[in-house]
């Protein structure tokens, strides 16, 4: 079940709406099996983050955490290929790429808790 958190919403989404809508985000979450690439787990057990390409006119990157207990996805990071802090190296080696990618999941995942999130 693909989860959008209010947090992603504002801080992701809106900034790159004239680019991406939840049905790319959609498209791109069914690829996982494909072409995702997983990432390090970061001290989170209960899931696996995973970056994926965003196939469209402008590229785009996603990073989404898989709840692998509770068959969960949510999208926690977009940026475009081209953005100049993240998009070309939106990694864990890149430190402020990770330090982002840890605070965006601390934020979805307190949405969770509160309700805060749509059901796709």
């Amino acid at each position: 079940m693909l989860v959008i958190t209010e947090s992603f919403l504002k801080k992701e989404l809106k900034p790159l709406r004239k680019y991406y809508t939840v049905q790319n985000i959609k498209k791109s979450v069914c690829k996982i099996n494909t072409s995702a690439i997983y990432l390090a787990r970061l001290g989170y057990r209960h899931g696996k983050f995973l970056k994926i390409r965003m196939a469209h006119k402008i590229a785009g990157r996603l990073i989404i955490y898989v709840f692998t207990n509770k068959n969960i996805i949510t999208p926690i990071i977009m940026r475009l290929k081209k953005d100049k802090i993240f998009g070309e190296n939106l990694s864990l080696n890149n430190k402020k790429g990770k330090n982002l990618i840890l605070k965006m999941l601390d934020f979805s995942i307190n949405d969770i808790k509160n309700g805060r999130y749509k059901k796709i």
